[in-house]
């Protein structure tokens, strides 16, 4: 059924036509379909001239905002009459971004950078880079309820059952951190709650000895609701696959570019895999990701094993300099530390005032906020809509991300929290 909302005739005529030609599942649900025809800094702007502020950043993309002027005359400049493809030849800008990339990253382990031109693609180029280094060994670990992406290998990995039998899910700080009040004590309860995770790990070793090949993660299970683990969860999770040999791949497609607070979740959680993923934020919004690590995983392939049609294209290449260069130059992710503070005391005050508002959980410019229902979150979600910010469907069913620019300035964030109050105070009011 074609989503239509009041006095939107031109938005309107667009989720018509979109229905008319386009299958459903292309799109991720979200119950307000905002057609978006302009956008600039945190601001949307509908076909209809609705101006909304941007609670999503696309999809954990456009860090830097939407047309950030520096990035925009970076990209324009590095990408000035250059083909759209270098399939069969090689452009510069391939190799000088993949130079500033791991000089950017600064991790010994870092090393080689295999593009790629979406997340999951990444994904399965890191899974393929650990299978040809090592092929006697077979299973993967991943851990449950990640999201590493639908398509193949990608898949396999993600959620908690899985189609290819080499694959088993160990479990994830959640009940220990549902709440972000409860992330200090779980820090602290290390040596209590360690061990839960530890004997998993250890009865996987006992049945499967050395056919271990790898472990897979993200910094925070983002799709499942914003869980953001202890820093000795993933820590311990590094030492473990050093300890037996395993290779540690750790998934920042959601995460890299300043999201958790420092550039790279890396830093934030103080580890050192084997293989990271890049995405999303990478380019700021230009299709591309990229599979960084150790020289000896990802020389293992030969001439055109891991080549596709669009990795290391000489725009993405030029979009990954445009961004490089702004934060380099520029306090951005020192600028999205502070906001972090505000948005944190923010949303904590929602959880309070409301009761809609179950938990709340993040950190640097990533949060959800649990709702007490999938019901109430979709309404919250429109009831935003109605205040003219722009929240993403709920994840898992009832959490709402909130994952601005990082170039959001404090009066705005605190305008998209008044908003999302207004929201709240909508849906609790017709409930009742």
């Amino acid at each position: 059924m074609t989503i239509q909302h009041d006095g939107e005739p031109r938005s309107n005529a667009v989720r018509k036509k979109l229905d008319a030609y386009v299958p459903t599942g292309h799109k991720t649900y979200t119950p307000t379909q905002a057609i978006v025809t302009s956008a600039e800094g945190i601001w949307l702007t509908t076909a209809d001239g609705k101006r909304l502020l941007d609670f999503t950043s696309g999809v954990l993309v456009a860090n830097l905002g939407h047309a950030h002027p520096d990035f925009e005359a970076g990209y324009a400049r590095y990408a000035e009459g250059v083909p759209r493809n270098c399939y069969n030849a090689v452009s510069p800008l391939e190799a000088d971004a993949a130079e500033r990339l791991i000089r950017n990253m600064n991790l010994p382990s870092m090393e080689k950078v295999l593009w790629a031109d979406s997340g999951s693609a990444g994904i399965i180029k890191a899974i393929w880079a650990a299978q040809h280094t090592r092929p006697d060994k077979k299973i993967m670990l991943a851990t449950r309820l990640g999201f590493h992406g639908k398509k193949g290998l990608a898949g396999d990995v993600t959620g908690e059952v899985s189609k290819n039998p080499d694959v088993r899910f160990i479990g994830f700080p959640m009940d220990e951190v549902a709440d972000v009040d409860a992330v200090d004590a779980a820090e602290a309860n290390r040596e209590t709650l360690l061990p839960k995770f530890a004997d998993e790990l250890d009865a996987l070793k006992r049945e499967h000895g050395d056919n271990l090949l790898l472990l897979i993660t993200e910094p925070y299970l983002g799709a499942a609701g914003s869980f953001h683990p202890t820093k000795w969860y993933l820590q311990f999770l590094n030492e473990w696959c050093r300890e037996n040999e395993v290779v540690f791949i750790l998934d920042e497609v959601q995460s890299c570019h300043g999201r958790t607070g420092n550039m790279y979740a890396c830093e934030s959680y103080g580890v050192e895999p084997d293989i990271v993923v890049l995405g999303k934020g990478l380019g700021n919004g230009e299709p591309i990701a990229a599979t960084v690590g150790r020289a000896e995983l990802l020389d293992s392939f030969d001439y055109g094993e891991a080549s596709d049609t669009f990795s290391g294209n000489p725009r993405g290449c030029a979009a990954v300099l445009a961004a490089l260069d702004v934060y380099e130059r520029q306090p951005i992710v020192e600028h999205g530390r502070t906001m972090a503070k505000a948005m944190r005391d923010g949303l904590v005050a929602l959880r309070d005032e409301f009761e809609s508002v179950v938990n709340v959980r993040g950190e640097g410019l990533v949060w959800g906020v649990e709702m007490s229902s999938p019901e109430v979150a979709t309404a919250a979600v429109l009831a935003a809509y109605n205040e003219d910010l722009h929240l993403l469907g709920p994840l898992a069913k009832k959490v709402l991300r909130v994952s601005p620019p990082l170039t959001i300035q404090e009066h705005e964030l605190h305008d998209g929290l008044e908003r999302m109050r207004r929201a709240l105070k909508r849906v609790e009011g017709s409930e009742g």
